[in-house]
């Protein structure tokens, strides 16, 4: 998709599009490896991590983020709460999935794969989000639509939305937007 859009949003940016456990790219071809929120979707996280490490010069650097545990994160846990509520009955499996792979497993796997160096914190942000009346309905259909209850049910997004936005309403602003605290850790090493 990133490749596609690429002319219009991301003219200084070239994408290649490869599996993460064989990258088309010379041994030692880059200066760094970045993953953004990306680990928990690797079918091999030790096979893209050894394979990062093939492509890393030596001396090269590694980093990554993957999510703090959800309990920490208001606006996941109020989708979380939406999904258990008006789910189907895989919902709560894939949600589980954004936050699969912990720091402890990354640095073991970059260790592993033959980094050394290895270190993580924590790093939160402030995030304003739009208006959640429309923002939270919009996203919850873009990432949990398919498996929100569709059965006969033409309003499950609507209440879904309600609910999340009803989780969040300390954080609410008078025009409707959202500053939440967002926290991922990141992961780095050297090659």
């Amino acid at each position: 998709m990133a490749r596609d859009r690429r002319p219009r949003l991301y003219p200084d940016i070239e994408f290649t599009v490869a599996p993460a456990g064989h990258l088309p790219y010379d041994t030692a071809a880059f200066d760094a490896v970045v993953c953004q929120q990306g680990a928990r979707l690797f079918p091999g996280l030790d096979d893209a991590l050894t394979e990062a490490a093939r492509v890393t010069r030596p001396d090269g650097r590694f980093a990554a983020t993957v999510w703090a545990p959800v309990d920490r994160q208001p606006y996941f846990l109020a989708q979380q709460r939406a999904l258990h509520e008006y789910g189907g009955p895989d919902a709560l499996r894939r949600f589980a999935r954004t936050f699969a792979v912990t720091a402890e497993q990354l640095t073991a796997g970059l260790r592993g794969a033959g980094y050394t160096g290895t270190a993580h914190r924590e790093v939160t942000f402030g995030i304003r989000l739009p208006p959640l009346d429309g923002y939270a309905r919009a996203h919850l259909s873009a990432l949990w639509g398919g498996v929100l209850r569709p059965a006969g049910d033409q309003d499950v997004l609507g209440r879904a939305a309600a609910l999340v936005r009803e989780q969040l309403t300390e954080h609410l602003a008078d025009d409707g937007t959202a500053t939440l605290p967002f926290t991922a850790v990141l992961v780095t090493a050297t090659r």
